[in-house]
Formats: structure tokens, sequence, C-alpha cells
């Protein structure tokens, strides 16, 4: 992801950013907009290979998705562009917006995980505010940072990205005016815990203000558990850090715990649960050198 990358996806006036850091492969920019300039977001082949972005904008802006009315949105509000959706954003005065760019992989469990997916415009948060605070701390740095506190900046930044289309997916699971299932919310807070190692099913439980019996009943509905979806959550993150080539640099212990697991001893057992080879074998067959 670079300036160039940027320029293609946003097809319109004015787009190369005015400050860029990158950190991997999430990149932070920040443009600056006249009135009128008009950002059109194409959808992009599914090949593996998709950006997802978020806008936070300082300015009234205009989002007119694809056969929709446009909707107005106040300075600060946040905008999710999907890599397969059609969507317009126009600047309704001049101001400055701030993008992050992050691959559509490390999100793209929001929709196979909870069957929806996050609305263009996105509500106002905690979690929305301080992603745009985090993002406009970073443009103020005067450098990048180094290839571990890159690491980390990036591991950060896509968790928080992820956290907000959690949030904003959440309240559109099910059927439009009822509240979402219950087990779609037990599911949405497992993808959102998971990478914590001290979040278990009673961790779960307590957040769903029910009793383990309860949790168990609706999990048993699915011919499931919380227990084994929450291992299997955690397997499937670490899985994705093992065979990423760009993780070559992490090793086993330190993706058990980014995983949500106590140990390398602890995300083995797990991924032989799930019928997986070892962690070295799986970053083999992923393509990068083993650890």
């Amino acid at each position: 992801m670079n300036s160039e990358t940027v320029s293609r996806l946003l097809k319109g006036e004015r787009v190369l950013p005015g400050v860029a850091r990158r950190y991997r492969n999430v990149l932070v920019t920040q443009h600056r907009l006249a009135r009128g300039t008009a950002w059109n977001w194409a959808p992009q082949h599914a090949d593996g290979d998709e950006t997802a972005a978020v806008l936070i904008t300082s300015m009234r802006t205009e989002l007119r998705p694809a056969e929709h009315d446009s909707d107005e949105l106040h300075p600060g509000s946040l905008v999710f562009l999907h890599p397969h959706r059609d969507v317009t954003v126009r600047a309704a005065e001049t101001g400055t917006a701030i993008c992050v760019w992050v691959p559509w992989s490390a999100l793209h469990e929001i929709e196979t995980g909870m069957r929806a997916a996050p609305p263009g415009r996105i509500r106002a948060s905690t979690l929305g505010r301080g992603l745009s605070a985090l993002l406009s701390s970073l443009l103020a740095e005067p450098s990048e940072p180094g290839p571990y506190a890159g690491y980390l900046a990036e591991r950060l930044i896509a968790e928080m990205v992820f956290g907000v289309l959690l949030e904003a997916a959440a309240p559109h699971v099910g059927h439009p005016g009822r509240e979402s299932p219950p087990i779609d919310r037990a599911r949405a807070l497992l993808l959102a815990q998971r990478g914590d190692p001290q979040f278990n099913v009673a961790a779960l439980a307590e957040d769903m203000h029910l009793s383990l019996r309860s949790l168990h009943r609706i999990f048993a509905a699915e011919n499931s558990t919380p227990a084994d979806e929450l291992r299997g959550a955690r397997v499937d993150l670490a899985r994705e850090l093992i065979t990423d080539a760009t993780h070559a640099a992490l090793g086993i212990e330190e993706i058990a715990k980014y995983s949500g697991f106590h140990d390398a001893a602890g995300l083995r057992r797990a991924l032989a649960w799930a019928g997986l080879p070892s962690p070295r074998v799986l970053r083999r067959l992923g393509g990068s050198s083993a650890s």
C-alpha cells in the first residue's frame, strides 16, 4: 500500500495525500479537500489483495452509495469504504480528511463471522473517536517508526479498525428494527476479544449478562459450544498470522500471544484440535520462512 495505490483506488480530483505514514501493510493518509471535491470508490476484484478504508473528515461531506440517495455527514463522521461496493464521497466544504487503508484480508471476518457487512456511514462511538485520535497522533509524528514499532502500530490500527467495523455491523445483524439474536451478539464479542488471553467463556457470559448455563444453551441450539467457538476464532487469527509472509519475523510464541493463547503449547494444541498441522508446517506451507 502506497500513495500510488491511494490515487488508483480514489478515482477523483486531488487525491494524493499531503501526509502519509506507512506501517507495514497499513497506510494512514491526510488529504486537503476543496469544496466540491469528489472521491469515487469503485469495487475491486476479489483476488485476495483488496483494500478497505475508513475515512474521517473535518468538514461536512455527502455520501452517495450506488442506487441510494445521498446522505449528509457531519464533521468527524466515519465512512467505511468497502472493497466490493460503489460509493462517492463529496466534500460539501473545504477541509481535511484522514484515511486509514487496511488489507481486506485483515477485516473480512466481520462478514463471514456475523453474516452482515458494516454500513458505509459509521455511527459515532467511543472506539471511533479513539481511532480518530490515534490516527491524528500518528500523522503528527515527524518520521515513520522502525520495523518493530511499525509492526505494533500495524496490529493496533488494524484491531481498532476491526473493532469499529464490528461495532457498526452488530446493530445490522438480523431483521431491521429488531435486537440482534443472542448468538450473533456473542459471536461478535468473541471476534472482538479473541486476541486477549484473559478473555474466556465466563467473561463472555458476564459481558452478555447471562449465566453460564444460559450461554451454553444459546450455543447448544447451534450445535456448538462457546469454548469451541472461542478456540476456533483464535485458531483462525493464528493461522492468518502464521501463513502471511509479512509476519514472518514473528516467532511462534509471539503469534500465540497475539492470537489469545497463553503460550505456544496452547496454540499447538488448538491447531491439533482444529485438524491443522504444527505452526512450523503451516508457516512452510504458507510460503514464508520458518522461525
